[in-house]
C-alpha cells in the first residue's frame, strides 16, 4: 500500500490566511487603542491646565487679586 500524494487542502490555505489577517487586524487595533488613549490623556491633561488658567484670570478678574 502506497501513500497517495497530499494534495493542498484549499481550506487550510483559507484559514492561515485569515488568521495573518486577523492577526494584523488585532496589530492595527492595538496601535488605534494606544493612539486614542494618548489623545483621552492629553486631551484631559490640558483640559486641566486651561481650566487652572481661566479660575486664576477669572480670580483676578473679580478682586481676587488685591
Amino acid at each position: 500500500m502506497t501513500d497517495p500524494e497530499k494534495k493542498p487542502n484549499p481550506a487550510f490555505d483559507e484559514l492561515a490566511a485569515l488568521r495573518r489577517e486577523v492577526n494584523e487586524f488585532r496589530k492595527d487595533f492595538a496601535k488605534f487603542n494606544q493612539e486614542l488613549s494618548l489623545k483621552i490623556a492629553f486631551g484631559v491633561i490640558g483640559s486641566v491646565i486651561l481650566c487652572y488658567f481661566a479660575i486664576g484670570l477669572l480670580s483676578l478678574v473679580f478682586g481676587g487679586g488685591r
